[in-house]
């Protein structure tokens, strides 16, 4: 496991993430300036934070603030992948791990995994040190982003 994962996160621009336990994750990552995308299946997703409701339509799904907040969280689909991503950030069972390693983080050019907690993996270990890929596990990555 990676120990300077807060390094790590300063240098990314791009993060995909594939599944998210709340709102507050790519909310925190957006507010550090990470571009941040999510997949859910069968499609990309692009997040960003607008002071202001956007209009309902299809393709965009939008989170209201929490208190404590502002603005409001939004996906908005887009056309094929992310794109390059530097962060594949993993909240998903391990059974879908080597799935998501070989239809995500290969294609991406990702070079570090980010499991948030409390996803652990064995299946990653080994497909991570065979492809000479990082892997944080048992941080939170929103609380990092935080302090960035």
């Amino acid at each position: 496991m990676v120990k300077d994962w807060e390094q790590i996160l300063k240098a990314a621009k791009t993060v995909l993430l594939v599944d998210w336990p709340n709102p507050s994750i790519p909310r925190s990552l957006v507010k550090a300036g990470l571009a941040v995308y999510g997949f859910s299946p069968g499609r990309y997703l692009k997040a960003d934070v607008t002071a202001n409701r956007p209009a309902e339509k299809e393709g965009i799904s939008v989170f209201e603030p929490r208190t404590g907040e502002e603005g409001y969280l939004i996906f908005e689909k887009i056309e094929g992948s992310a794109v390059h991503v530097d962060i594949v950030c993993i909240c998903r069972p391990e059974a879908e791990h080597e799935r998501i390693f070989k239809n995500h983080l290969l294609s991406s050019g990702a070079k570090t995994i980010w499991l948030q907690p409390p996803v652990t993996s064995s299946a990653i270990q080994e497909l991570a040190t065979a492809n000479g890929i990082k892997i944080i596990e048992g941080i939170n990555i929103a609380n990092t982003a935080a302090k960035i």
